[in-house]
């Protein structure tokens, strides 16, 4: 494997916590394979056994999932340098339950599962890693199952907002409550990125930009980086009200 590619590989979830040097010796003795996808080309069909990780290292990638009459609904976007699926590689039925397909050009890195068992039971925080991936996961599902109650992209949004600002009274870690002056002000940092919050809340990612882009011209919010700041907290709640009124 190429220098660069481990070097790629080094600053993925799995392993980034484990020593580069170690990584490259785990990897130049491991069999892996690599593969390449132009632009709307399929990776994976739903349905198939998935029995190598496959990670991401160049382009983009979706993931969809479509039902016996052929509706499909955008699940997920990835970037470099995620893995795709890897709770369904260690689950006792490995059936994918998405197609992926190459949103641009794509270069994929594969592990059999059996190397990546190997690389777990060698290195504990690539162990870590993969539970804690799997978690992640679930966390995933759940929160974009609880998306579905809301009929407006706007409810989505003010409900996450509230729900933050609410976990901000326990941890201070990603969001910054106003002193006392505006106790009901909150920043909220988006992590790891917009388009997974996108993900999430079961949309593209432009039309989560507009949506922020109209609350902010109403004065709900401002956008800075990765910095949703809400002015009122309160206000918040009652564009929920309002919006469920509605609907």
């Amino acid at each position: 494997m190429h220098s660069s590619d481990i070097a790629r590989l080094g600053t993925a979830a799995l392993f980034k916590a484990t020593d580069i040097e170690r990584l490259a010796g785990l990897f130049r003795t491991a069999r892996w394979q690599e593969l390449r996808f132009q632009k709307g080309q399929l990776i994976l069909l739903q349905g198939c056994i998935y029995t190598s990780l496959h990670i991401l290292i160049e382009g983009n990638a979706w993931a969809e999932m479509s039902d016996e009459e052929g509706h499909c609904i955008r699940v997920e976007t990835f970037s470099p340098v995620e893995a795709l699926a890897t709770a369904v590689l260690f689950s006792t039925r490995p059936v994918l339950p998405v197609t992926v397909g190459a949103q641009t050009d794509c270069r994929i890195i594969a592990f059999p599962k059996s190397e990546i068992l190997n690389f777990c039971m060698k290195e504990q925080s690539i162990l870590e890693a993969c539970l804690a991936d799997a978690g992640s996961r679930i966390q995933f599902l759940s929160e974009r199952l609880q998306m579905m109650e809301f009929a407006t992209l706007r409810e989505r949004i003010v409900h996450w907002l509230i729900k933050q600002a609410n976990k901000s009274q326990g941890s201070l870690a990603n969001f910054n409550v106003g002193g006392p002056a505006n106790p009901k002000r909150v920043d909220v940092r988006i992590e790891p990125s917009f388009e997974k919050l996108a993900d999430v809340m079961g949309v593209a990612r432009p039309s989560l930009s507009r949506e922020l882009g109209n609350m902010r011209r109403e004065g709900l919010i401002q956008v800075s980086g990765r910095t949703i700041t809400v002015f009122d907290i309160e206000a918040l709640k009652s564009v929920r009200k309002a919006e469920a009124r509605r609907h």
